[in-house]
């Protein structure tokens, strides 16, 4: 006899083992498929910039709200968790209005919160509060793999190669004190190509160096500096940029160690482990699919408990 209260019961368990395993294998440092937001919202005393990610189901971000160059705005939030979720309002950096009347109360500081609405697969609306003063404006979207906190490779001769081969729109990192600079290789088809460094969080003495090139020199085909002028925040663009493998990368003589975030406005691959000597990546996929294989024989197998009622005549 079939026994729905044995066998339902051994399915979700089997099937929440092997989503769990499957989740396992894509989380493993917090890489999602998303977008990349790099945009500019306008208020009254200047601008902000708007830089950071969120995931294509919207469940979870990293955005940060920093004041532009030139602004007179100095504060910045990052803002995390699901999109215009609880995680999108926080309390001001903003100093309270001094009590200086006899009698007077004290005000509360402020809330500092973010709105992004998504228009279309490249373009979204934003909007942010800061106790009472309103920005508004858009921000670009790109769409592909977002490799969060990605250590890069210690030298332009030594770069680490993006995951493959999917298209990357953007990586996270930390210049750490004992690594001051991070390099990545990464594979180009051809065409138009530009990218944007960011470093939000900058001490404003702090300078850093941005550059992209062909595998070997890492600075052959653009450079730039990150630093007060430019809200730490520049643009390499390359009308026509050849296929083949290049690299790029952020270096600092700082010892701070902020976040930044490289944005390919145009999204690059990652490149493939070399045949026989798989990446962890590569290794994990096939014994994902080799886990599912068996568990869904295991599904379609049943137990023996219910061989022998099916082999048990009923009276």
């Amino acid at each position: 006899m079939f026994n729905k209260s044995t066998f339902f019961p051994l399915i979700g368990a089997r099937v929440l083992i092997l989503g769990t395993l499957v989740l396992g294998g894509t989380l493993l440092r917090g890489d999602y498929v998303g977008y990349a937001i790099n945009g500019t919202a306008i208020g009254v005393f200047g601008g902000v910039d708007v830089t950071g990610s969120y995931s294509a189901d919207l469940s979870q971000s990293s955005i940060t709200v920093y004041g532009a160059p030139g602004s007179v705005y100095t504060y910045s939030y990052t803002f995390t968790g699901p999109v215009n979720g609880k995680g999108y309002s926080q309390t001001s950096q903003i100093p309270p209005l001094p009590c200086i009347i006899a009698g007077c109360i004290m005000t509360a500081p402020g809330q500092a919160s973010l709105s992004v609405f998504p228009v279309t697969s490249v373009l979204a609306d934003i909007g942010f509060e800061d106790t009472g003063e309103l920005f508004t404006g858009t921000g670009t979207l790109v769409g592909g793999s977002i490799l969060t906190n990605l250590q890069g490779g210690p030298s332009s001769s030594a770069p680490v190669s993006l995951p493959g081969p999917g298209p990357v729109a953007e990586i996270t990192g930390s210049l750490t004190q004992e690594t001051l600079e991070d390099w990545y290789k990464f594979e180009w088809g051809s065409g138009a190509f530009s990218v944007t460094a960011s470093v939000p969080d900058a001490p404003s003495d702090a300078s850093y160096s941005f550059s992209v090139g062909v595998a070997g020199t890492c600075s052959s085909d653009g450079s730039t500096t990150l630093n007060s002028a430019n809200g730490f925040t520049s643009t390499i663009a390359i009308a026509n940029l050849a296929a083949g493998q290049y690299c790029i990368g952020i270096s600092t003589n700082s010892l701070n160690d902020p976040a930044f975030g490289l944005t390919f406005n145009t999204p690059v691959t990652g490149i493939p482990a070399a045949s026989g000597v798989p990446e962890p990546s590569g290794l994990a996929l096939p014994s994902i699919g080799f886990m599912m294989t068996v568990g869904w024989r295991l599904l379609a197998r049943p137990s023996r408990r219910q061989r022998t009622e099916a082999q048990t005549p009923v009276e």
